[in-house]
């Protein structure tokens, strides 16, 4: 049994011990799965709704990336599936790829990236549509200490820029 609401521009961390329903909890707010009883909304529809996933970023816990593409091509990827046209898609990645730190590895094949570089492009992948909202779980994990440091500050940002963040952590 839970119930929660989470306000536009707020910034909500979701916290608990290992098992205690946290990746669940997402994966009914993403239409994953259905709830046993009960109903879950999210921006004002019921969850899995298919247009307002064109408004969600989500950055699973383990990053699922694609071995043989490069970041840009990941990021291109994304875009495409949400319809991006390719001046905006080259835009956003150029921007993303900057901000996560990732720019002189772009055109790196992506199996050669570290657990960190991973998750560094795994944000990026989650931003790439400008969301409305972003669930992250577990984003910090395997970042070093400047990595954490640096999503905290991303974060923050992205509350500034009126984005709904939930945060997923243990």
């Amino acid at each position: 049994s839970l119930s929660l609401s989470v306000e536009r521009g707020e910034v909500f961390g979701l916290l608990g011990p290992n098992g205690s329903g946290k990746t669940t909890t997402i994966k009914l707010l993403l239409g994953f799965l259905r709830p046993s009883s009960g109903r879950a909304e999210v921006l004002g529809r019921p969850a899995g709704d298919v247009p307002t996933k064109a408004r969600i970023g989500f950055l699973p816990e383990e990053t699922y990336l694609h071995a043989f593409l490069s970041a840009e091509e990941t990021l291109d990827f994304y875009g495409r599936l949400f319809d991006l046209d390719k001046g905006e898609r080259r835009k956003r990645t150029a921007a993303l790829l900057d901000r996560m730190g990732l720019t002189e590895a772009r055109r790196r094949p992506v199996r050669e990236y570290s657990k960190g570089m991973a998750r560094r492009l795994g944000m990026a992948q989650a931003l790439i549509n400008d969301p409305e909202l972003l669930i992250l779980d577990e984003p910090t994990s395997g970042l070093d200490p400047l990595g954490n440091a640096e999503t905290k500050t991303l974060l923050l940002d992205l509350k500034a820029q009126g984005k709904t963040v939930l945060v997923s952590s243990h």
